[in-house]
């Protein structure tokens, strides 16, 4: 999927998923393999609700724990 569609799907309903989706984008998307690519653009499908839940409990299992993981160090949410 193209960044720019990618940037456009980032933009969510709360400033909190803006800045934790476009975190993974712009420090993670690049450097990550086709797979976990194609799992983020699946992640931005999920309502943010759901997705409020995988970055606040993300021991929750779910096949986004990766990206999850990611975004919560890259915002310092976990060490």
């Amino acid at each position: 999927m193209e960044q720019s569609r990618l940037r456009w799907l980032c933009r969510r309903g709360m400033k909190e998923l803006d800045t934790a989706m476009s975190t993974y984008l712009q420090h993670h998307y690049d450097a990550a393999d086709s797979a976990e690519q194609a799992l983020f653009a699946q992640l931005l499908q999920e309502q943010d609700p759901e997705i409020m839940v995988l970055i606040n409990e993300p021991e929750r299992p779910s096949p986004y724990r990766p990206i999850i993981r990611k975004i919560r160090h890259t915002l310092g949410a976990e060490s």
